[in-house]
Parts: C-alpha cells; structure tokens; sequence
C-alpha cells in the first residue's frame, strides 16, 4: 500500500460515527434539539411568544432598575444635601420662608381656623399648605395649587421681582407664638417646610431608632441657629454625649415661670423644649404647656395625646399623612452641619470688621443692653464656658462635648 493510499484510509476513518468528535456533535445537536422543544413548550404554555418576549422584557427592565438603584439613591442623597446646604446657608431663604407664611396667614384674613402650616420652595417659586375647612380663593398674587395637597397655594417668586409685594404678615388677633419654620426633607426638588408654632405645637418624631435620632438632632440644631427666633432646652437622655437637665427640673421651672400677657410675647423668642420618653404625667403636663403656647416640644419616641407626628423609616423617608408630607429627610443632618460651619465662619469675621469690643464697653450700658445691641462683642469672663448646643451635637467629637452647661452649672441653680 502506497503512501497516499494510507493518508486516504486514515482520513475516511476519522469521520466514522464511532469516533468521540462525532458523538460529541451529535449529542449536543439532541441537546440542543431537546432545548428547544422545552422552549417551544413553556413558551405555549405562558401564552405564546409575544407575550413571552414583553414579560422578559420587563424583568430585565426590573433587574436594571433594582442594580442602579443604590447608584441613583447616592446621587440623589449628594444633590439633596447640597441643594438643603444651599437653602440653610443664605440667611435670606430663612427670612424668605418666614415672609411667606406670614403673608399667608395675613392673607387669610378672618377665616376661622385656616391657618398656613408647610411650605414648599423651589427655584422660581413657593407652594405654602393650608389647614381650613374650606380653602378660600387665592388672593393676588397667590394662585390655587393641587400638587403638594388640595389645600395649596402657589406663588412666583419672580412676581416679588417684578414690583408686586406681599402683604405685610402682621399677626391675627390672639396669636401668641410666631412662625417657627423647620427643613425636614426634600420632595423631588423643592425644600419642604413645617411651622412648628402653627398646629398643637408638640411634635414626635417615630420610627425607626436611628433614623429618627438623626431627624430630631437636625431639627433641635435648626432651631437653635442665629435668628431662628427659638430659645432651645435639650433635656438628659436625648444625646448619649450631651447631658443636660432633668425633664422634671425643667417643667417645674416652666410650670413656675408666670406667663407673658404683653403685646411683645409675638415677638419673644420662643421657647422649644427636645425631650426623649417622657413618663404619662410629664407628657400630661408637657401637652398642658403646649396648649397654653408657652412652649413648643419635640418628643423623641411616641407620646400620648394631641401632637403631630413625623414617622421616619430605615431609608431616611418622613411621612405624615395627616399633613400631607413625605420628604427625604436622609440629607437633612450633613446639610444642617454644613450651615452651623457657615455660622461659625460668619460669626468669627463679623469682630475683624467691625474691631476689638473695647469701644462699646466704654458706654457705661448694662451688660443686658449691650447684649441686645451687639451680642457678639459682649464678653462673659464670669460665667462658664457655653453649652455645646444641637447643632455642636452633630459633628463635633465627644471629647468636646464634657463641659458643664449654664443651665446645669451649680452656682447658676
């Protein structure tokens, strides 16, 4: 046998059947053949192909959404708290959201029992809520609104610009507390607000432990920045690095104090109260003190009685379906920080441009009155040193935070 006789046999033999690449070949063909009658089985069964092909699409379009959620809840905490950062840092927004709802509650006139609570703000405008029986027609410049709740209001901010001026926000006859306006949250883009002067005045924050704690340390720093118009009392069991009075010793001490009759008790300070798990009879008389507007409460932990409550879940997430609010509350606490840094920096350039504090001692007024004329150049060599306030709460180390408070302090008792 030749050399190419041989070369031909061995070709021939290797496409017998016998031989493992074709059994191989064959064996994934029946697989593949036996796949696709499976296939063609289950796909009948479900209801043919077409709806087969948009079912599958949808779980993919449901995988996708679930595996870029974390990255899109990221994205929204970080505009989040810059757009609230923003909001707290410019003293005017306050001052803006004050006008507001004072205007609204001006704008009201004699309508029994409507009053503004919430208020919405956005770039080029502001929606402010209304509690009242029936809404009144909107007087100019407000417009009605039906997206935050049906008892809304609408105002363009760019009207303000153009000449046409709000109201003035005198106060109704009887009104005692002022507006006490607090940043809870983010709603897609407009900064929500709540008036904590406006309903019972005592407001529990529920739900989930942490999540809750943080809301609460957010809300006690607002109200005790420069010019919240708030005189803030954080009592012993709130903050495990901050321990402050006694709840009882501090109702005994409101409880004692003689209420204000005078016109100027619309423009006092209000006093704000932060407390955790008060007992039945201390939130029995905590809801008396509320009822009489000498104080305003914040509870941490369910209480019973007349208040509102802000439930906050695990994500950050604030509801409260009586008052028509969600919002993101999860960027409130870095945003709040940021604004006291911002009072800080403020607050230490106001004494190098105006100089040393030695002139306004040589005018021979009483310290209280120096006090009220320039509080930042006023000296205290004789009392301790200040209590770290609620906002110190959120971002300083612990270590900073063991000196004794005025209110504590013994020779102040």
């Amino acid at each position: 046998m030749t050399t190419d006789t041989r070369l031909h046999a061995h070709l021939i033999a290797l496409a017998k059947p016998d031989k493992p690449l074709m059994t191989g070949i064959l064996v994934a063909v029946v697989v593949l053949l036996l796949l696709f009658l499976l296939l063609r089985y289950l796909v009948r069964r479900h209801g043919g192909w077409r709806r087969c092909r948009r079912r599958v699409s949808q779980e993919l379009a449901l995988t996708r959404q679930a595996f870029g959620e974390p990255l899109r809840a990221f994205r929204r905490h970080r505009r989040g708290v810059r757009t609230l950062a923003r909001h707290l840092r410019d003293p005017r927004a306050g001052l803006l959201v004050r006008r507001l709802l004072g205007a609204a509650e001006a704008a009201l006139g004699d309508v029994p029992g409507a009053f503004p609570y919430g208020l919405r703000t956005e770039p080029g405008g502001a929606s402010v809520q209304i509690a009242a029986r029936r809404l009144p027609a909107a007087p100019a410049p407000w417009e009605y609104d039906e997206v935050p709740g049906p008892q809304s209001w609408y105002l363009e901010l760019d009207r303000l610009e153009d000449g046409t001026a709000l109201p003035d926000a005198t106060p109704r006859a009887g009104a005692r507390v002022r507006p006490l306006p607090v940043t809870v949250g983010m709603s897609d883009d407009t900064c929500v607000h709540l008036d904590l002067a406006a309903g019972p005045r005592m407001i529990t924050v529920e739900g989930d432990s942490a999540a809750r704690t943080r809301l609460l340390q957010a809300l006690a720093a607002q109200l005790d920045r420069p010019g919240s118009g708030a005189s803030v009392t954080v009592t012993d069991g709130v903050h495990p690095h901050y321990h402050g009075e006694r709840l009882e010793t501090v109702l005994r001490d409101l409880e004692d104090t003689p209420p204000a009759e005078s016109e100027e008790t619309v423009s006092a300070a209000t006093t704000v109260l932060v407390c955790a798990a008060p007992t039945p009879e201390q939130t029995r008389r905590l809801a008396a003190l509320t009822a009489s507007g000498t104080v305003v409460c914040l509870v941490d932990g369910p209480a019973p009685g007349q208040s509102w409550a802000l439930r906050v879940d695990a994500r950050g997430w604030v509801t409260a379906p009586e008052l028509g609010l969600r919002a993101d509350c999860a960027p409130l606490g870095r945003a709040v920080a940021a604004a006291v840094r911002a009072d800080r920096r403020r607050s230490r350039r106001v004494p190098e441009r105006r100089g040393p504090a030695e002139p306004a001692a040589e005018t021979g007024a009483p310290p209280e009155q120096k006090a009220l004329l320039s509080p930042e150049l006023v000296e205290e060599p004789v009392l301790p040193a200040p209590p770290p306030t609620g906002a110190d709460l959120l971002y300083e180390p612990a270590t900073a935070r063991t000196r004794p408070t005025r209110a504590s302090a013994p020779d102040e008792q």
